[in-house]
């Protein structure tokens, strides 16, 4: 192997090559003598000349073996160093670790003692790369791993397998409380915000548990079953993590007949938006629209947003989809009235893009919308991935006349100086509080926290999933106006003939205003 190829190769062996060329030279050059001077050189017999090019040949070649035998130990070391552990990381690579979870199950069927393969990955790893850049992308990995690794016992074996994905040999052995406590630890450690060297990153992590030899003992149907219960603990929100059943395998396929299918879709134009009010009880009249994506397949019906939102963010089709929600949104505003706003989610995905921005100002001059009736629903987990850059994101929406509310508000991040720094003009308190004011007094108290907050900056709070009179009177008795949720009217779409809205009759206070 080359020196230049190696960078690593030891000085010792540098030298041992060099002096063993000189060697050489040396001998040539005697030889040289013996056949120009003739039987004698330096007043030397033919028989003394012969026992010191003797005694330099042995020299040569225990030289030249050394050389080789040097070459050869270190070029193996070079090549175990590049196949077996990753740069990046300094932690085994995909081959080695599938080599070790391989020995492990072999080991478990002799011994019968349980080791549990943990799949470990960062949620929408891809966008989060492209969107703070590949050098950043890769300080996260690291920052990640080093605090994978201080948060496992240190005997624990753990390997990089993909981009953003992680996994851990951990036997059962080293358990020292139950699984389920560990994953929960685990997943909150590693949730925390990385400080980077330009931004404080936040990611979500998902975790997939296999156990063997219960759930097999081939490494590479392991690490798919691993990966499956992975995906399914995705599928249920930011932060979860699921042990590997059967069943597992059927929502999987599910998964990929989604993944499959949404191109598909949005060229047949399968998608189509329904339209949820909010309304202002003090004011007596709706005051907006939420926009709402509905996925109708011709074969299945149809399909919940749950169910292929995360799939489209994961698969890059959320940019497509996204810009023709707004679109749309936008281009039916113009069939509501003059004084409601439409408000339009937007995909955590979709808000990191370059050119997001860009996009919505496109979209808004395409579609003549005034921007002050434009309004774009964040989480709060969208605008804390990378808080700099949203701050000034929202600040130029702002500048456009276009208004931002965080959606469900108080199940997200929990710093709140974001509410002092970012330009927010709405909260949305989350259905979960609503759902529950009229049974728990936590939730109740929670709400008129959230009222009193919005009201003290100076910005409009909104109650979602209002769905009984009772959670309507207790959120007005906590200070709430703006309700929205089917006890006011079900999301539906326009109903337009001859250029005009024409709302039917709902249940409810909402009878005048509701879009059925």
């Amino acid at each position: 192997m080359p020196a230049v190829a190696n960078p690593n190769r030891s000085p010792v062996f540098r030298l041992i090559t060099i002096a063993s060329a000189s060697l050489g030279s040396f001998i040539l050059g005697l030889w040289g003598l013996r056949f120009g001077f003739g039987d004698g050189v330096a007043g030397l017999p033919a028989e003394a000349i012969g026992a010191v090019l003797a005694a330099l040949c042995a020299l040569a070649a225990g030289g030249a073996a050394m050389s080789f035998f040097a070459g050869v130990d270190e070029s193996v070391g070079y090549v175990v160093k590049e196949t077996q552990f990753d740069k990046l990381t300094g932690m085994l690579s995909r081959p080695a670790m599938i080599a070790r979870i391989a020995e492990a199950a072999q080991s478990t069927l002799r011994t019968g003692e349980p080791v549990f393969l943990i799949d470990i990955e960062i949620d929408r790893f891809k966008q989060v790369n492209e969107a703070i850049g590949f050098g950043k992308g890769d300080e996260l990995v690291r920052a990640f791993a080093q605090r994978l690794k201080a948060s496992l016992p240190d005997a624990v074996l753990i390997g990089r397998i993909g981009a953003g994905e992680f996994a851990v040999l951990y036997p059962d052995s080293y358990f020292n409380m139950s699984m389920d406590v560990i994953a929960e630890r685990l997943i909150a450690e590693l949730m925390e915000p990385y400080q980077l060297s330009t931004h404080q990153q936040s990611i979500g992590v998902s975790v997939g548990i296999v156990a063997m030899p219960k759930d097999g003992d081939d490494p590479v149907l392991l690490l798919r079953r691993s990966n499956l219960a992975l995906q399914n603990a995705r599928a249920a929100g930011i932060g979860n993590w699921a042990v590997f059943h059967p069943e597992i395998g059927k929502v999987a396929d599910y998964r990929q007949w989604i993944e499959a299918e949404l191109h598909p879709a949005f060229e047949r134009g399968d998608f189509d938006l329904h339209y949820q009010p909010q309304i202002d009880l003090m004011k007596g009249r709706t005051v907006g629209y939420e926009a709402l994506i509905r996925w109708k397949h011709p074969e299945r019906g149809m399909i919940p947003p749950m169910e292929f939102i995360p799939i489209a963010e994961e698969t890059g089709m959320i940019g497509p989809i996204g810009a023709w929600v707004l679109r749309k949104a936008c281009a039916d505003a113009r069939h509501l009235p003059d004084d409601c706003f439409v408000a339009v989610n937007i995909s955590a995905v979709q808000f990191v893009t370059r050119d997001f921005v860009g996009m919505v100002g496109d979209i808004v001059r395409e579609t003549g919308i005034d921007p002050r009736r434009l309004e774009l629903e964040l989480t709060e987990t969208a605008m804390m991935q990378d808080r700099g850059r949203a701050e000034a994101i929202l600040k130029q929406l702002t500048a456009m006349g276009i208004s931002v509310a965080v959606d469900d508000f108080g199940t997200g991040y929990s710093n709140l100086s974001y509410l002092v720094d970012f330009s927010i003009h709405k909260l949305k308190i989350d259905r979960s509080f609503v759902s529950r004011i009229d049974t728990d007094q936590n939730s109740g108290a929670v709400v008129s926290t959230i009222v009193g907050l919005s009201r003290a900056l100076g910005v409009h709070a909104i109650a979602e999933g209002v769905e009984t009179e009772n959670q309507a009177t207790l959120l007005r008795a906590a200070g709430c106006d703006v309700f929205q949720g089917f006890l006011f009217g079900h999301p539906a779409p326009l109903k337009i003939a001859g250029g005009q809205l024409h709302p039917t009759a709902a249940a409810g206070p909402a009878k005048a205003v509701s879009l059925h």
